[in-house]
């Protein structure tokens, strides 16, 4: 008589949205397995747990929604107390994630205020050092998935001046004059909350280069900027895409006005007067300062703040001259400015704690399309891809999905992943030499979920719709994974969905897309 066969065991190291999806994922298609996902809070928010009052993302609820738990749709409300209602505010995110718990049943295979502090390779297995209650406790298992994705950390920075990490709104900091350095999101959110009318304070954002700042809602029909990002559009070779695309940025800017007149934009935004004019000043000289940097490649999205800076509330200057972080250029670069602040906010760069917890065994970089480890097969990372324009939780649930169909036996692993890795980092180096690679894995969402959907066998092509009709309708309508032709595929859903690219638009596109074709053949065959 055969002996019983022992069963494998799964952990997934972190309880907020890229380990929710990945747990349930790896519960349906793992039956056999022993599966825990290990949080080191009470909560399975994540990173939305903090969200303050006022709080609104930066992606729609439509494109951040999983494909296995949809709740929005992309309509676009107008009338009275609708701001912001296609974008997630205050704790909608965070409650969102509670209903995808609860309504998957997911609650019984999550260990809350489980804290995994250290992870050993042992015998081909994961050993995970968990304290628990000030207990500590060893537990072993077959495979392992990371999902705790990217912390910001602030920069290590060896001045005398005190440093602000966070915002406390019970004691928020007021009547102080304060340096928040750097370009992304959080920065100028950031930023924008510490110039608020009632804390009185003195705010400067300091920027190396400049930052393209796209807009929640956009002039062409007053729709989010997510509505009108579509598979047909991304299909374009980035290059040519960008190059158009920047072009296409400034004359948004300097004709916001006849752009709503002619697309008849029914705009949220309400600007009028000097307060547009300064406005729209800033947002044209942070865009041509950013031309070939780093945050013109980033879209930041929290466009509120510009009009903080056109009140005069938050001040835009240059890089520190000193590491004191005392004195800085103007934004000009054409005078110094003796600040001495009385307090830093630095928001630049992104860490995580894999190499502390793995004692320097586990790094991002040596994960193959930032999700496959390249030496060892039975462990993974959802969740570190630092999207350049998307967001995380759409991108994690396409990671989740390839991961568990590679721990199913459903998908294959490349034979050879290290010479693949090694490709794939080049490109990223190149393309982003600014970036710390070795710690995140920056992607365009779409085309990067389109990889995972290539080797999953779920690409939404012609030849697999089998109607041009259909085909259409998913390349025109606002980009999703509910795109993907997995077992969560709904066309009836996706044809409820609205297309907001104006036919001018799209025609154009198709003119581009000739002159594409041929350049995307070339680049492939010169990057070889």
């Amino acid at each position: 008589m055969e002996g019983k066969k022992t069963q494998k065991r799964l952990a997934i190291v972190g309880g907020g949205s890229a380990g929710l999806v990945t747990l349930k994922l790896a519960l349906d298609q793992l039956p056999d397995f022993e599966v825990c996902c290990f949080e080191k809070t009470s909560s399975t928010h994540g990173a939305w747990v903090e969200t303050y009052k006022g709080f609104v993302s930066t992606s729609t609820k439509y494109t951040t929604q999983f494909s296995c738990h949809r709740k929005f749709d992309s309509q676009v409300q107008v009338g009275a107390n609708v701001e912001f209602n296609e974008f997630f505010r205050d704790n909608e995110y965070g409650d969102y994630l509670q209903s995808f718990v609860e309504e998957k049943n997911l609650g019984d295979f999550i260990y809350k205020n489980h804290d995994v502090q250290k992870i050993t390779r042992k015998e081909g297995k994961w050993e995970l050092s968990i304290l628990f209650e000030g207990k500590q406790k060893l537990k072993l298992f077959d495979y392992l998935v990371i999902s705790t994705g990217l912390a910001e950390k602030p920069k290590a920075i060896d001045s005398p001046i005190k440093t602000i990490n966070s915002f406390d709104p019970k004691e928020p900091v007021s009547g102080k004059k304060i340096v928040v350095v750097g370009g992304g999101e959080s920065a100028t959110d950031m930023a924008n909350r510490l110039a608020s009318p009632d804390l009185n304070n003195q705010v400067y954002l300091s920027l190396k280069t400049g930052i393209r700042v796209s807009p929640r809602y956009h002039p062409i029909k007053g729709v989010p900027s997510d509505f009108l990002r579509n598979r047909f559009l991304i299909s374009i070779h980035e290059d040519i895409r960008n190059a158009v695309g920047q072009k296409f940025v400034e004359a948004r800017i300097k004709h916001q006005e006849r752009f709503e007149r002619f697309f008849r934009s029914k705009s949220k935004m309400n600007e009028k007067g000097s307060l547009a004019e300064k406005r729209k000043y800033w947002d044209t000289k942070l865009t041509k300062r950013a031309k070939g940097h780093l945050f013109n490649m980033f879209h930041n999205k929290s466009d509120g703040f510009l009009n903080a800076v056109a009140e005069g509330r938050i001040q835009i200057i240059g890089k520190n001259i000193d590491e004191s972080f005392g004195s800085y250029f103007d934004f000009d670069n054409e005078k110094e400015i003796d600040l001495s602040p009385d307090y830093l906010v630095p928001m630049i760069g992104y860490e995580s704690n894999l190499l502390e917890i793995s004692e320097g065994l586990i790094q991002v970089k040596d994960f193959f399309l930032g999700c496959q480890h390249v030496d060892y097969s039975n462990i993974f990372l959802v969740g570190f891809a630092r999207p350049i324009i998307g967001n995380i939780p759409s991108i994690s649930e396409m990671q989740a999905r390839y991961i568990v169909g590679l721990i199913s036996g459903q998908y294959k692993r490349p034979s050879n992943i290290i010479e693949k890795n090694t490709i794939d980092r080049d490109l990223l180096n190149k393309r982003y030499p600014k970036l710390n690679t070795d710690q995140m894995y920056p992607v365009d969402m779409v085309p990067y979920c389109n990889r995972l959907a290539h080797k999953m066998g779920t690409y939404p092509s012609l030849m697999k719709l089998k109607s041009v009709s259909k085909w259409m309708k998913v390349m025109l309508s606002p980009f999703s994974t509910m795109h993907y032709l997995d077992e969560e595929f709904d066309l009836e859903y996706i044809n409820n969905q609205r297309v907001y690219s104006p036919l001018i638009i799209s025609a154009l596109l198709v003119l581009i897309k000739i002159f594409d074709i041929p350049y995307t053949k070339i680049k492939k065959i010169t990057e070889r």
